[in-house]
């Protein structure tokens, strides 16, 4: 078992020693001192995220230590593409208990942590570890965005045209019916016939990067759907105080997601289940065509889904589903 400071100087300090990708952000002092100095960018501005991730709560026990630790950092890059910022570093608090604190479970859960930072030259800058008694990890990620060129939730426009992301051949639901199989919760009637590729959109989601630095000067706002697209829009409709109408059928949904969702009669499963780290953004009729150039330039799926109207804040119409549901309280609960 390490001691604090041997494990922080075996697992971690070398994370710290990646490059960053953005070269006039000096990080002067990283691991290693009681804290970072770190010289901002000229003319931008700085984007601050976190997100904790506690076991059986965020991820199942069972989950491998790569994979709790990618998703850990993918969580936080995912806010940050949505706001437009370039990723530039990240700190570490991790609670472990004590059966964890071992090479084998410590070695593989750096390397998830450096696999994904290693993508966009993202340095570990210091943190905290401490005993638990539940695996417990707060990963703090900070980017940097041209001076007042963020893309917020409150920028959506009547007559905004709603667009949401997916890889190419796959859609939403994918991450949460990964989880279902996980924990064996599919309806006899129902056989998912490639589990891993649905555990791996659940446990390693890849964050919408490239999409966010592009969507600048494109979208009027934006917002990472990892509680679900239909609580996580409303957010958009709340901040910018107006109603939206999307249309089912034009939902990005893999069969396997389509016929889970009818076995199991749950109509609204793909787009509440959560665990969907793409992006949903709005842009005026007059930008569409550059939506579609970027598709082809990033190789991703960037649907139009729905409008955004006047009308009552918060106020959603779904072309295509029983709108006599209760729409107000779908989507993951934090609490």
């Amino acid at each position: 078992m390490a001691s604090e400071f041997s494990l922080i100087e075996t697992y971690f300090k070398p994370l710290s020693s990646i490059p960053t990708i953005l070269s006039n952000s000096d990080i002067q002092i990283g691991i290693g001192d009681d804290g970072a100095v770190l010289t901002p960018l000229p003319n931008h501005q700085l984007v601050v995220v976190t997100d904790t991730s506690i076991e059986d709560i965020h991820f199942p026990k069972q989950t491998p230590p790569f994979s709790i630790a990618w998703k850990s950092l993918a969580v936080n890059l995912s806010d940050l593409a949505a706001m437009g910022a370039n990723p530039a570093f990240y700190s570490l608090a991790l609670s472990l208990p004590e059966n964890l604190n071992n090479d084998a479970w410590l070695s593989e859960f750096a390397r998830g942590l450096k696999t994904l930072a290693d993508q966009y030259q993202l340095p570990l800058i210091g943190g905290d570890t401490t005993r638990s008694s539940v695996l417990s990890i707060t990963i703090t990620a900070n980017g940097w965005v041209e001076s007042n060129q963020a893309i917020l939730r409150s920028g959506a426009k009547e007559g905004d045209a709603i667009f949401v992301s997916s890889s190419v051949g796959g859609g939403l639901g994918m991450g949460g019916l990964g989880l279902q199989s996980i924990f064996k919760s599919l309806p006899a009637s129902f056989t998912l016939n490639q589990p891993e590729k649905y555990h791996q959109k659940l446990n390693e989601p890849q964050p919408r990067i490239e999409l966010g630095l592009a969507l600048k000067g494109i979208a009027n706002s934006a917002i990472d759907i990892s509680d679900g697209l239909l609580a996580d829009i409303k957010h958009i409709l709340q901040s910018s105080g107006l109603s939206a109408e999307l249309n089912y059928a034009d939902i990005p949904l893999t069969k396997e997601v389509l016929d889970y969702s009818q076995a199991a009669e749950q109509s609204l499963f793909p787009i509440i289940c959560g665990d969907d780290y793409e992006l949903c953004f709005t842009v005026p009729a007059e930008k569409m065509p550059q939506v579609v150039q970027l598709e082809k330039l990033l190789n991703l799926k960037l649907t139009h889904i729905g409008k955004v109207l006047s009308g009552a804040s918060n106020s959603i119409k779904i072309n295509g589903l029983d709108n006599e549901k209760n729409l107000q309280e779908e989507g993951f609960k934090h609490f």
